[in-house]
């Protein structure tokens, strides 16, 4: 399985700095053929960024969430359907959307499978306290399409990252419980330490948030990890 890089947004760069960031980012990124960057961007910017993006090699797209629920009558909901070849992966559970958003376990597996009828591949975050309630809650043919992102709770606002063993042991106790799911790391994941986090053992990549906000900063992180 290719490695994979996972820039996460969030609700930080505003509709008039998505030009500029694509700029910076495509005229220096140059991934391993072992890469994969996906950006995770909000839905507004989802269409425009696919045909920018077409020409880039080893680029996809992920939603930040979806809707747990179908399309119908559902006011301000965004339905996984919706998202179908625009997007390659769905962020499902987030932190900030279970802390901010009060999302609980059967809504983060309602959008796991929502996102899988649509052909998306969720990316379940989950912390330590969490993990085995939510696993158990998904569908056995869901499970087999997620790929798991351990995002710990106990990071300072995410941006300082967890030891090392502790990270390992994190991956291999999910890798365990989930049928051997890829892992992913999120926290504190920066230019100095992704080359470092995305081969340790058990991480199949990493999500990257404040370091992902520059269009050229993240390029050069993605091409330190060879």
């Amino acid at each position: 399985m290719e490695k994979l890089i996972v820039a996460n947004w969030k609700a930080n760069l505003g509709p008039n700095h998505v030009a500029d960031w694509l700029e910076a980012f495509g005229r220096d990124c140059r991934p391993a053929s072992s890469v994969l960057v996906v950006l995770a961007v909000p839905f507004l910017y989802l269409e425009q960024m696919a045909g920018k993006i077409a020409d880039l090699e080893q680029v996809v797209l992920a939603a930040q969430s979806v809707s747990p629920f179908p399309p119908g009558s559902y006011t301000g909901a965004t339905p996984a359907a919706w998202l179908k070849g625009l997007a390659t992966y769905a962020l499902i559970g987030h932190r900030e959307r279970r802390r901010y958003f009060h999302e609980d376990i059967p809504s983060i597996a309602a959008q796991a499978r929502e996102s899988v009828a649509a052909g998306l591949r969720p990316v379940l975050c989950l912390d330590r306290g969490q993990k085995r309630d939510l696993l158990a809650a998904l569908d056995t043919a869901d499970l087999e399409q997620s790929l798991l992102a351990y995002t710990p709770g106990d990071a300072v606002q995410l941006e300082i990252a967890a030891a090392s063993g502790d990270i390992m042991e994190t991956a291999a106790t999910l890798a365990e419980i989930s049928g051997g799911r890829p892992v992913l790391y999120g926290g504190g994941v920066t230019l100095e330490n992704a080359a470092e986090l995305i081969h340790l053992d058990g991480i199949s990549g990493v999500l990257v948030g404040r370091s992902c906000l520059d269009g050229g900063a993240f390029a050069a992180l993605v091409n330190s990890i060879r």
